[in-house]
């Protein structure tokens, strides 16, 4: 076997049960309960040689991801091509079990896209694979975990399990459903040669997946015509909601890369970094480049902002000494034993109180500390003084003069001075990347929801879900603005988690109400965002409640087709690309069929814009 091996090369396993879900739910003894988990799910291979692969794969890791930008494709290059794109489809959240996924043929497959983008949850590591909303099912340690602590609680029993995210990995991958989807995007002939399955590439320079070589390499286009591209969310990553805190993220960044195909030798794979990374196709022509820029929300993000949580648990840990989130919340708040009180991130609330002072705007560190729309922001290392008034620059000085109640707030400023989702090295390697972008459009990957539920409030949790960038509000601002001003092109925002799908757009200027909250006078061009979330009827299904009133109503007018307009039922996402027009189509698309969805109030999830303007036309 190659060393350039990974965790699932291997061919289809045998006794793979896609009924999984219908695990009998009898209590079983720790050791019948592992051996039903390994024959359940499908490690035939067996442990040990699985981390045999795993280990041996790490020796072929990329040494640094700072080469983070790729060529996947461009119209002069030489040698096996990408189809021209026209039709780029994606989605996230497949299923919380083991159900089958019927998307793939009955809806994917159908629509032929061109590419395909993974936006994150196509695995569930932190869940358990059946129900535990029965009683016969309460007594599995799946579903009523003793660790119940800052990372692992009822209900995500598995978080920071890595010998049981392997065997999940596993069985996704060899999903018969998801298989065939990877045999028409990776076929064993050339587009129009017929043939179908994993045949070997061989002499005869067939494309297609070796026999031995599986996943396939999704971008090479020798191997897929179709590219297959991808990041990872937070069950992905192994932990609901999870941040830069995970133990053993290397070995889960290892397994999400493996089960997408990524190349040994892909500088996504650093040692010390996470998986942003950017790739080109090319729509047949001349100026017809698509940017496909792959975000890590992940790897570098921040614990909460202590305001987005602290009520909540506040309360928690005053009334409710039974609740599965009072490990979490007591590290939270209280002690996560690096800084002496608790994880959540203080710098947005330190600088927010500095920002408040009379003479901040005079002073030369307001861009950088105040102005998320400036190019400035968070660009120099800063920290609140311990008077609670004076900013700091943090220099080897500072730490070797700095008093002890400075101490927590150093160690949290030691990488960036705001609380970050991307983290600094990625957010200027993203300006970086856009600003050379020569392309007609870019397509940014992002597995936490951008412009969520921007302008509600929880009455129970507060403002934001508690994961997605609204959480994290100068960073969005940030995120918003680089994207509308330094990329050359029209730019759309491509993302999932929230089990439902909608199109939200934002747009430059004044007079909308959203205009001061997202300081729209400062960008250039509209911003367009396109959800898919929930690719089976497990994660595809809410409780009946009405849209009104709830987190899925949009309050500020974001969402072009209605404030309630949205697909609730198995779906995908697809960009669709007129070169010919100079249009961009933006639609939902039923999981069924395949054709563009419908939403709960009767209008299709359909939205275009042009090329020309990146404003909105009339489809």
């Amino acid at each position: 076997m190659s060393i350039y091996a990974n965790a699932f090369e291997t061919e289809r396993l045998a006794g793979i049960d896609d009924g999984l879900y219908s695990l009998s739910p009898v209590a079983m003894g720790k050791d019948r309960e592992r051996r039903k988990q390994w024959i359940g799910v499908g490690a035939a291979a067996g442990a040990a040689a699985v981390a045999l692969v795993i280990g041996i794969a790490a020796l072929a890791l990329a040494s640094s991801a700072n080469k983070a930008a790729t060529s996947a494709s461009s119209a002069t290059s030489k040698g096996p091509q990408f189809v021209p794109t026209r039709r780029i489809a994606f989605g996230s959240c497949t299923a919380y079990d083991m159900r089958p996924q019927t998307v793939w043929a009955e809806g994917v497959i159908p629509s032929k896209p061109d590419a395909w983008i993974w936006l994150g949850d196509m695995v569930y590591l932190d869940t358990s694979p059946v129900s535990c909303t029965t009683s016969a099912t309460a007594g599995l340690s799946y579903c009523n975990c003793s660790n119940t602590g800052w990372l692992a609680y009822r209900g995500q029993c598995q978080a920071g399990n890595v010998d049981y995210a392997r065997t999940r990995w596993e069985h996704a991958i060899h999903n018969a459903e998801y298989r065939a989807f990877l045999d028409f995007m990776c076929p064993s002939s050339p587009p129009g040669g017929g043939g179908g399955g994993s045949g070997s590439s061989g002499s005869s320079g067939a494309a297609g997946a070796e026999p031995s070589r599986f996943p396939p390499t999704g971008t090479d286009p020798s191997v897929c015509p179709r590219p297959i591209f991808g990041v990872y969310d937070d069950h992905d990553w192994g932990w609901n909601n999870g941040n830069r805190r995970l133990p053993g993220k290397a070995a889960y960044k290892r397994m999400f890369l493996d089960a997408v195909g990524e190349p040994q030798a892909s500088s996504r794979r650093g040692d010390d970094s996470g998986i942003q990374g950017a790739y080109t196709l090319n729509g047949g022509g001349p100026g017809r480049d698509i940017d496909v820029v792959l975000l890590d929300e992940r790897w570098y993000r921040d614990p909460l902002p202590c305001s987005a949580r602290r009520a909540w648990c506040e309360g928690l840990l005053s009334s409710q000494p039974d609740h599965a989130a009072l490990g979490w919340c007591r590290d939270f708040l209280l002690d996560d034993g690096a800084t002496g009180r608790g994880s959540c991130c203080t710098k947005d609330d330190d600088l927010a109180a500095w920002c408040a002072l009379p003479g901040s705007r005079s002073s030369p560190l307001w861009a950088a500390a105040c102005d998320p729309t400036s190019s400035a922001w968070a660009s120099e290392p800063l920290v609140l003084g311990p008077d609670n008034t004076t900013l700091l620059a943090v220099d080897p000085a500072l730490y070797d003069s700095a008093v002890r109640e400075l101490w927590p707030r150093l160690l949290q400023a030691e990488a960036s001075p705001v609380c970050e989702v991307l983290g600094a090295a990625q957010r200027q390697w993203l300006s970086r990347r856009l600003a050379r972008s020569q392309a007609a459009l870019t397509l940014v990957a992002s597995g936490s929801v951008v412009l969520g539920s921007v302008g509600y409030n929880d009455p129970v949790l507060g403002y934001c879900s508690g994961d997605d960038w609204n959480c994290y509000q100068p960073a969005q601002l940030n995120l918003l603005h680089s994207l509308a001003n330094a990329s050359s092109g029209c730019v759309v925002v491509l993302t999932g988690d929230f089990h439902y799908g909608d199109i939200k757009v934002v747009a430059p200027g004044p007079g909308t109400a959203y205009a001061d909250r997202l300081k729209t006078g400062k960008l250039q061009k509209h911003i367009y965002q396109l959800m898919s979330s929930g690719m089976s009827s497990s994660t595809a299904v809410h409780d009946g409640a009405p849209c009104a009133g709830s987190y899925r109503e949009d309050l500020l007018g974001l969402r072009p087709l209605g404030r309630c307009s949205l697909m609730q039922q198995p779906n995908f996402g697809m960009v669709e690309v007129d070169w010919e027009k100079g249009v961009v189509h933006l639609t939902v698309r039923a999981a069924s069929g395949g054709g563009i969805a419908t939403g709960s109030d009767g209008k299709m999830q359909h939205v275009a814009f042009s090329l020309r303007t990146c404003a909105p036309v009339p489809v």
